[in-house]
C-alpha cells in the first residue's frame, strides 16, 4: 500500500533500502506519505485478516522480511498478553520472546536464534491502561533499564492496536498518558492466531501459548513458580496510573 498526497505518474523502487519513491508527472522524485507491506488471508466469514504488517518498507516475501528483520534490529521482542478473570482477581499474562535474526555467509541464507522467553504476570490492571498496553509497557521499562540495551534497535511485534502503529513508530501519538514509544524500538504488527506464514507470525503464536498456559496453571493451582518459588495470585504485582 503506498499512499501519496501528489498525483505519481508512477514508482522508484529501491531495492538495497526496500523503499519507494514516487515519480510524480514531471519527473521529480517524492517520499511517499504512507507504505506499508502486509500478508493476509481471507478468514471463514469472508473478511480478509492481517498476518503482518510492516511500515514504510517494501516487504514482498518472507525472505525480504528476513532480510529487513536483520539489517535493521539487533533483537526482536515478541509480546502477546492474555487476560483471565481467577475468583476476584482479573489476571493478566504478556509471554515474552525475544528473537535475533541474522544473514548468513550468502545473501540468501539467515540464521534464527531465540535466546531468551519468559512471562509479565500482573492483575487487576486499571480500566484506563488496557493489559496489553501495560504489557508493552513493562517489557520496554525493563529491557532499557540497563544503559547499554539503550544504544541496540529493537523490533517489538504484537498483534495488538495495529492501527496506531504507524503513529506510535513516529512518535506522533504516545502508548499511554505522554508515555511514547523509545527511541530505540519500532512497533510491528504480527498476528498470534490463523496460518502461520512468516516468523512474525510465529513469535507472537509462542508467546500466546506461554501466556496461556501461565494462566491455566494459576487457574487450577493458585499460584506460578519461578525459579523454585511459588507465588500466589494476591502476590502478582498490581499496576498503578
Amino acid at each position: 500500500m503506498v499512499g501519496s498526497s501528489e498525483p505519481l505518474h508512477g514508482l522508484h523502487f529501491d531495492k538495497d533500502k526496500m523503499e519507494f519513491k514516487g515519480i510524480t508527472h514531471d519527473g521529480r522524485l517524492i517520499a511517499t506519505e504512507v507504505t506499508f507491506s502486509q500478508t493476509q488471508y481471507t478468514g471463514q466469514s469472508g473478511k480478509e485478516k492481517v498476518i503482518i504488517r510492516v511500515h514504510d518498507k517494501v516487504i514482498p516475501n518472507e525472505a525480504d522480511l528476513l532480510r529487513y528483520l536483520s539489517s535493521s534490529f539487533d533483537l526482536i521482542i515478541a509480546v502477546d498478553t492474555n487476560t483471565k478473570i481467577i475468583k476476584e482477581d482479573t489476571v493478566s499474562v504478556s509471554g515474552v520472546v525475544h528473537c535475533v535474526v541474522q544473514s548468513g555467509s550468502d545473501s540468501s541464507s539467515y540464521s534464527v536464534n531465540f535466546p531468551w522467553h519468559g512471562a509479565i504476570l500482573f492483575r487487576n490492571c486499571p480500566a484506563a491502561l488496557p493489559p496489553e498496553k501495560f504489557g508493552w509497557l513493562a517489557m520496554m521499562r525493563e529491557y532499557n533499564r540497563h544503559p547499554l540495551n539503550r544504544t541496540k534497535n529493537i523490533a517489538i511485534v504484537t498483534d495488538y492496536d495495529m492501527n496506531n502503529h504507524k503513529s506510535y513508530n513516529c512518535r506522533k501519538l504516545p502508548i499511554f498518558k505522554e508515555i511514547l514509544l523509545p527511541e530505540n524500538m519500532t512497533i510491528i504488527y504480527g498476528r498470534g492466531d490463523g496460518p502461520i506464514h512468516s516468523l512474525l507470525n510465529y513469535l507472537v503464536m509462542q508467546c500466546d501459548k506461554k501466556s496461556n498456559e501461565i494462566l491455566e496453571h494459576l487457574e487450577s493451582n493458585g499460584y506460578y513458580e519461578l525459579g523454585g518459588r511459588k507465588i500466589p495470585i494476591n502476590k502478582i504485582p498490581v499496576p498503578s496510573q
